[in-house]
């Protein structure tokens, strides 16, 4: 199981829709809230899916809050520091921890919902509304365009000729004549 950075408590994995026909397994601390994402997974996540992951709750925000966190955080996959990561491109509020080693990231509670919020910002700036949703619209139209994991998407074994007539029925007749010899074999004994 994987600790938790902050607190050192073992994390649930919780599961997002992605890009369409996609999921992904996070880490996510039910103490801290704390999600952890391993290399690729925090951009493809799903911005509607993070406002249920990260859900306020209320009697925490009541309780008074005691600075539990150490100051220096180590992965939790190879137990390197995790150091800030300054984005000139991401909001100056938005601390995200990285791990150099294996590439991973590490959010606070609530800076997953900020970081897909500012994504999507981003993506109306440059591609206008319009243009987003068409884009949307498209590849949900296509199947064949989702990205998935499984045996048709980008992990997929290429895919062979269909069978036809002829090599179904040869195959049968070798089935059957197999048949036959092994009744053989054993009214003879060999």
């Amino acid at each position: 199981m994987v600790k938790c950075p902050e607190c050192q408590r073992e994390m649930s994995e919780v599961v997002l829709p992605a890009n369409p026909g996609q999921l992904i397994v996070l880490d996510q601390c039910q103490r801290c809230g704390g999600i952890w994402c391993d290399k690729w997974e925090l951009f493809p996540i799903d911005s509607a899916a993070t406002e249920k992951l990260e859900r306020v709750d209320e009697a925490k925000l009541r309780r008074p809050a005691v600075a539990e966190a150490p100051e220096e955080l180590f992965c939790p996959r190879c137990t390197a520091k995790l150091l800030a990561a300054h984005d000139p491109l991401l909001p100056a509020d938005l601390l995200l921890r990285r791990c150099f080693k294996c590439d991973g990231i590490w959010l606070n509670r609530g800076q997953l919902t900020q970081f897909k919020a500012h994504q999507l910002n981003v993506r109306r700036k440059r591609l206008g509304s319009e243009a987003l949703a068409s884009q949307v619209s498209a590849v949900m139209q296509d199947p064949k365009s989702w990205v998935v994991t499984g045996t048709e998407g980008m992990f997929a074994y290429p895919q062979g000729e269909e069978e036809n007539v002829e090599t179904v029925g040869e195959s049968l007749k070798s089935a059957a004549k197999l048949i036959v010899q092994a009744l053989a074999r054993m009214l003879v004994g060999v």
